[in-house]
């Protein structure tokens, strides 16, 4: 019985350390003046458009910057600073990756509403970037 509550203790410890970690975004970052914060690492309109934030890692590029099969995602490079992506719910994404005091961010714009608003997510994220003074990394090859 002793162990259970240890385990769950270290467990709520985890959960609480992830969770204060990931508080942060929002508050590091500025959303675009049609953005409202939805979360700990999100911004979103009553549209449906959003920028989601992440710590940039091995997994995260897995995730959103590499194609995949299940579900089906496919993504591409699209310039030198960012990858554009659409999935089988026709979500339609823009990602670049950046660098704020030291630390690199996978930040997302995307709709569900698929490639037809991908001139609304585009505007999201150069707006996201000039207000909190960004400038995407270069593509690594």
């Amino acid at each position: 019985m002793k162990i259970w509550k240890i385990l769950l203790g270290i467990s709520l410890l985890f959960l609480l350390i992830g969770a204060a970690s990931a508080a942060e975004f929002v508050d590091i970052f500025k959303p675009p003046s049609s953005l409202e914060p939805a979360g700990t690492n999100s911004f979103v309109d009553k549209q449906g458009h959003n920028i989601l934030i992440a710590e940039y890692t091995d997994s995260e590029h897995q995730t959103w910057l590499q194609n995949d099969s299940d579900p089906v995602y496919l993504v591409q490079k699209y310039n030198d600073t960012c990858y554009i992506g659409t999935d089988d719910e026709n979500d339609c994404y823009i990602h670049e990756i950046i660098e704020k005091d030291g630390k690199k961010y996978l930040i997302s714009s995307w709709t569900p509403k698929g490639p037809s608003e991908t001139k609304i997510i585009q505007g999201n994220l150069e707006e996201f970037n000039k207000i909190n003074q960004l400038t995407p990394l270069p593509i690594e090859a």
